[in-house]
């Protein structure tokens, strides 16, 4: 894996995530976008180059990344996500969860916390190309 998106509204948020990525796994890509339609977009226009995301559950607004997870699922059911937050109460964590996504990554973000995410990643996809 080493073509990545980070949806993040918080510029400083996307950069640490991106420099973090570039220490654990020297990818050939990161896009990153800093709103829900932004990240549609590259997912509509670029999906084929996007092996795994990292979703920031409040987007723009309150849980917005939840929806846009929901839309993942639908429409690219096989791609790993990581939801990033600061939320950690348990109807939130529940709620995300039953989108399913492959990590829930508590802020602040940590080499080890990537490390693991990607890890999953990895076994997410071995996963598939064995059920396939």
């Amino acid at each position: 894996m080493d073509r990545f998106l980070i949806v993040e509204d918080n510029k400083l948020m996307a950069e640490i995530l991106a420099q973090i990525l570039r220490k654990c796994s020297n990818p050939r890509e990161v896009i990153k976008v800093s709103n829900v339609a932004m990240a549609q977009r590259v997912l509509i226009d670029a999906s084929d180059r996007i092996d795994a995301i990292f979703l920031d559950l409040n987007i723009e607004n309150p849980l917005d990344g939840i929806e846009l997870l929901g839309y993942i699922r639908k429409n690219l059911p096989k791609m790993p996500v990581a939801i990033i937050t600061s939320e950690s109460e348990t109807d939130v964590v529940k709620k995300v969860l039953s989108h399913q996504p492959q990590d829930y990554l508590i802020k602040p973000l940590s080499v080890h916390k990537v490390q693991r995410s990607l890890a999953k990643f990895k076994a997410s996809a071995e996963n598939s190309v064995a059920n396939s």
